[in-house]
């Protein structure tokens, strides 16, 4: 009775251990497909505009003209260069005055001196610069016949709660046809 009993459990785990190796080997998968619709909210039409020209008529185009300054020279001006030397020389002499000692006189006048050359120098004017203009006249041509061109549509649509946009070619009415994927999370 062991035996048969040892015979029966040998045979089931071995039944059990093919169908399971049949099972993982399979082509089946935990990934599922099927159709759904989704609601349309928006189909938005995209064109593209192509101008072209109809006939070798002079009526079929005009032209644009604008008009822009351009900039031909620039030169630069310096200011007064006697306010400059005036105001150094004015600053020394202050600034030789502020020591008591020969070493702080000379370095009161090297500073006063310092000070009042950049003082005259603004006051006497930094330069100036001048810049000369031309006038040109920029023209192009421009034709009057244009074609606009249905390239497709940007839809939006609402599926599940949330809302997804894709472009098509065609309208696609009040639903979208979706293929849905679902694959468990592991």
């Amino acid at each position: 009775m062991k035996t048969q009993w040892l015979l029966s459990a040998a045979l089931a785990v071995a039944l059990a251990g093919s169908a399971a190796a049949d099972y993982r080997g399979s082509s089946w998968s935990d990934r599922q497909r099927f159709m759904d619709e989704g609601r349309v909210v928006s189909a938005v039409p995209i064109y593209e505009t192509y101008y072209y020209r109809e006939s070798s008529r002079r009526d079929d185009r005009y032209e644009i003209c604008r008009t822009r300054n351009v900039e031909v020279e620039r030169s630069y001006r310096s200011g007064n260069p006697a306010s400059t030397i005036i105001g150094g020389a004015v600053g020394a002499t202050v600034g030789s005055q502020a020591g008591r000692s020969p070493e702080s006189q000379v370095f009161g006048a090297i500073a006063g001196g310092i000070i009042g050359g950049a003082i005259g120098h603004e006051l006497g004017g930094r330069g100036e610069t001048i810049v000369h203009y031309r006038t040109e006249r920029e023209c192009e041509v421009e034709y009057r016949h244009r074609r606009r061109e249905l390239v497709g549509y940007e839809v939006r649509y609402r599926y599940n709660g949330r809302e997804f946009m894709t472009f098509m070619d065609r309208h696609p009415g009040r639903y979208v046809r979706l293929e849905v994927e679902v694959t468990p999370r592991r």
